[in-house]
Parts: C-alpha cells; sequence; structure tokens
C-alpha cells in the first residue's frame, strides 16, 4: 500500500525526470548519474507540444482580435460591398498569413514539432534527445571552453625527438599531451616502440614521454603512427 509520501516521492521523480529530459546529457549528469526514465522524456514532449500549441492557438485569437478591432471600419464596410462575407473572410486570411510570419510563430510552431521529434526519439529507438536550443547552448559553451583551454596550453610548436646513442630509447617532448598507454604501440621512422614513462618538464614542451623499442617477441596491438608534427594540426 503506497503512502502519502510514497506518491508524493513519485510525483516528484516523474517531474525531475520530465526537467531533466531537457537538459543535454552533459548537464543531466550533474544531477543524477542514471539515464532518464522513458516515461519522463514521453512526458516532456507532449507537454511541450501542448503547451507551445496551446500558446500558438491563443496568440493567434488575440493577434486577429487585435488586428480586427485595429482595422478602420471603412475598410470593412468597402470589403464587405465589393465581395460580401468572403471578403471579409479573406481579411482574415491576410491577418493569418501575418501572423504565421511572426517571429514568435515560427518559435511556438518549433517548440510543437521539437516535442513530438522528442516522443518519437524516445519510443523508436529509446534515445532521450535534449531541447535543440539547450543543445546548441552546451555547443557553444564547449567550444569557448576549449579555445580557453587552447590558450592556457601555450603556442603549438613541432615535437622535439631525441634519440639515444643506443637507438634502443627514443625521448618526446611535445607542448599537447599524447592518447598514449603502455599498451599502444608507438611507429615512428620505421620503428615500433612502446611508453616507458611519462614526465613533466617546463613550458613550452611540458609533455615528455619515454620510449623503448619494442622487442621482436612482443605483441603488436593498437599501432599509432607517430608525426613529430602533429601538435601543430588543431582538431
Amino acid at each position: 500500500m503506497h503512502t502519502a509520501s510514497d506518491r508524493e516521492s513519485q510525483s516528484m521523480n516523474i517531474l525531475s525526470s520530465i526537467l531533466l529530459a531537457f537538459l543535454p546529457k552533459r548537464y543531466r549528469q550533474a544531477f543524477t548519474p542514471f539515464e532518464v526514465p522513458s516515461e519522463g522524456a514521453i512526458l516532456g514532449g507532449l507537454l511541450e507540444s501542448f503547451i507551445a500549441f496551446g500558446f500558438l492557438v491563443h496568440g493567434y485569437y488575440a493577434y486577429m482580435n487585435e488586428r480586427l478591432t485595429s482595422m478602420p471600419l471603412s475598410v470593412m464596410e468597402k470589403a464587405g460591398e465589393k465581395g460580401g462575407e468572403s471578403a471579409i473572410m479573406g481579411l482574415g486570411g491576410f491577418v493569418l498569413l501575418e501572423y504565421l510570419l511572426r517571429i514568435t510563430t515560427f518559435l511556438l510552431a518549433f517548440f510543437v514539432l521539437e516535442g513530438i521529434v522528442r516522443v518519437i526519439a524516445v519510443i523508436a529507438s529509446r534515445e532521450t534527445l535534449p531541447s535543440l536550443p539547450l543543445k546548441l547552448f552546451e555547443y557553444a559553451q564547449s567550444q569557448f571552453s576549449a579555445q580557453q583551454h587552447e590558450r592556457r596550453m601555450g603556442a603549438r610548436l613541432r615535437d622535439e625527438v631525441q634519440l639515444d646513442p643506443t637507438g634502443e630509447r627514443l625521448q618526446i617532448s611535445s607542448c599537447r599531451p599524447k592518447q598514449w598507454n603502455q599498451l599502444t604501440t608507438i611507429s615512428h621512422d620505421g620503428q615500433f616502440y612502446e611508453l616507458v614513462t611519462e614526465q613533466k618538464a617546463s613550458a613550452p614542451r611540458p609533455f615528455v614521454y619515454v620510449l623503448r623499442k619494442k622487442p621482436p617477441t612482443a605483441v603488436i596491438r593498437g599501432i599509432y603512427a607517430y608525426d613529430p608534427e602533429e601538435a601543430l594540426q588543431t582538431k
């Protein structure tokens, strides 16, 4: 038997899932590590469509009444004399066209369609799509953060590559970090190397990687074709 507190908690969970479904996954994870329930995403999409459609219809009637009441009576009389009721109805058609071309109408129609698309996505592929404006905001924020990080990292320079006298070890100093680990096979100048250790150094090349030549009997997996100029390339 469900108590009042259980029902209140359940309603709050549904409400929170509806709101979370509008957020991109990056923002969603700040509130919960779990996936948004399908019910919340479906209800969120339906509410978005219904509310936007309600504003769309209400705005149309309000706009039509405002335009028709502000229209001079002489215009209405001339239209009635020339074309009767059909001409007066034609004036309503022009008002409708004006309303459809307004920016607010486009925005409301967008949210109606977005809500429908989000519902279809959940039903068809179990995918929770965020609201597009919030997704665009997330993208802009990510781009800004990436630019800020790039500036903090400093200028991009060619890697310094030093081969020890024995030819067994290779030291690579870079201005950008490498996505290497002990399982990565690094290919350079016709030889295969593996990572021994990572070190920190001073700018402008603070990321130092010490590699050793891979033994002939070692298993080769995850080959990475290394280029000393790869740090100059922006992704």
